[in-house]
């Protein structure tokens, strides 16, 4: 509401007033349907031969819905407020019943009085929730007319049914507003992120890049060797989080990129598992892979290889010391090949299936380690369903966990953009 305690001066409340009409957007639009019924209702009921949704513009009143109003008027849907009884109704904020304008010590000079024939005035006041009174909803005779306190009454229920829509039309307005907004700080931030992990990326690859050299000028101890074989897994853990942040960050505005060749089933296993074994045995579980059928087909090799890294690395941080991992590929139908991870963990919740996939999305139930963005698995599904493929999980509470996905033979390349 607006607070008439605060001794705004009226120049400054009419400028809000104004500014309220105006977000409305209402005012110089077409014909409505949703108005129109308002009008009719009121001048069927009272029996008047016009009925106004008026709303009172600067130097103008504008109308929105009009029934029974004399051309030319009636084509312009507005007049001057020469010709305006509802600019009283605006700066009383309060109902203006007028029993015959010609004698009314207000109107009898009123413009509408003698070019439009208005001579009996009902008009109540369109008043927003905030206290700002946008127009008037008003019902007019062409003859002298005594309105009862019953005829008041129903045109103040049809004009509360009147305000009740442009309010929606205001929240509209701000809702849409404020998305704006907030996509505005949405990709002002994603461009943050990127930049920000873009610069992480090109020291940490020159530091894994020394880290390699270190190990092949050799003259190292066994010690030595073990300390810098856990530095370099950290730095590729480190390099992977970053390129699932960029990669989810790119697919969100529909920049994945995709680079097909030749490769098998076989050699992305062998070349995830390899890396995830260390890892495996430093938690004490058994990573098992199977690399006998190679099945040929086309795929980007590096994101691919993420993906099962990204299914491999869960499995094992949700997996207990003594269990088992298991992956392999086979031939599905399409032709498509079916690649699985089969943990013995502690299973998820059927409730959080999709949820999994979401961006940040997690199972209550299933442990993360530090290292994790929350980005795994929505990357997963972002290369998957990029290839023209499909991925999900089944699980039981307690039985373990089984990620699988189809891969086409063949693929061809889908934009895909995160929903």
């Amino acid at each position: 509401m607006v607070d008439k305690n605060l001794h705004l001066s009226p120049e400054w409340l009419e400028l809000e007033r104004l500014a309220v009409l105006e977000a409305a957007a209402l005012l110089d639009t077409p014909e409505e349907e949703t108005f129109d019924r308002f009008t009719r209702l009121a001048s069927t009921i009272l029996q008047t031969p016009v009925a106004l949704v008026s709303l009172v513009d600067q130097d103008r009143q504008f109308f929105k819905s009009c029934v029974g109003l004399p051309e030319p008027w009636a084509t312009s849907r507005q007049t001057p407020l020469s010709h305006s009884f509802c600019k009283h109704v605006v700066s009383c904020e309060e109902v203006l019943s007028v029993a015959d304008a010609r004698t009314h010590p207000l109107l009898h000079n009123n413009r509408a009085i003698f070019d439009l024939g208005v001579i009996a005035y009902l008009g109540i006041p369109l008043t927003t929730a905030e206290g700002y009174t946008l127009g008037s909803f008003c019902a007019i005779d062409v003859q002298p007319r005594e309105w009862t306190p019953k005829e008041v009454e129903i045109l103040q229920e049809i004009a509360d049914l009147v305000i009740e829509k442009i309010e929606l039309r205001l929240l509209a307005k701000r809702l849409h507003t404020d998305y704006l907004q907030l996509r505005s700080l949405e990709l002002y931030r994603e461009e943050m992120v990127q930049m920000l992990v873009h610069d992480l990326r090109t020291p940490l690859t020159s530091f894994l890049g020394g880290l390699m050299l270190m190990q092949k000028s050799g003259g190292l101890t066994d010690q030595h060797q073990e300390y810098l074989s856990l530095a370099q897994r950290g730095g590729n853990t480190l390099l992977r989080m970053i390129n699932n942040i960029l990669d989810v960050s790119q697919a969100e505005v529909g920049q994945l990129e995709l680079n097909l060749v030749e490769v098998s089933s076989s050699h992305l296993i062998q070349t995830a598992c390899e890396e995830m074994v260390p890892l495996a045995e430093k938690v004490g579980v058994c990573l098992e892979y199977d690399v006998a059928k190679a099945m040929p087909h086309r795929a980007d090799v590096e994101k691919l290889r993420r993906v099962l890294i990204n299914l491999v690395g869960n499995a094992i941080q949700n997996t207990p010391a003594g269990g088992t991992i298991t992956v392999w590929a086979q031939a599905d139908a399409g032709p498509n090949i079916r690649f699985s991870v089969i943990d013995t963990g502690q299973g998820i919740p059927s409730e959080a299936f999709e949820r999994i996939f979401q961006k940040f999305g997690r199972s209550k139930t299933r442990r993360v380690a530090g290292e994790s963005t929350g980005l795994g698995l929505p990357f997963s599904r972002m290369v998957v369903e990029a290839h023209g493929g499909r991925i999900w999980v089944e699980s039981e509470l307690g039985h373990g966990t089984s990620f699988h996905f189809t891969i086409p033979v063949n693929p061809q390349i889908t934009q895909i953009l995160s929903g």
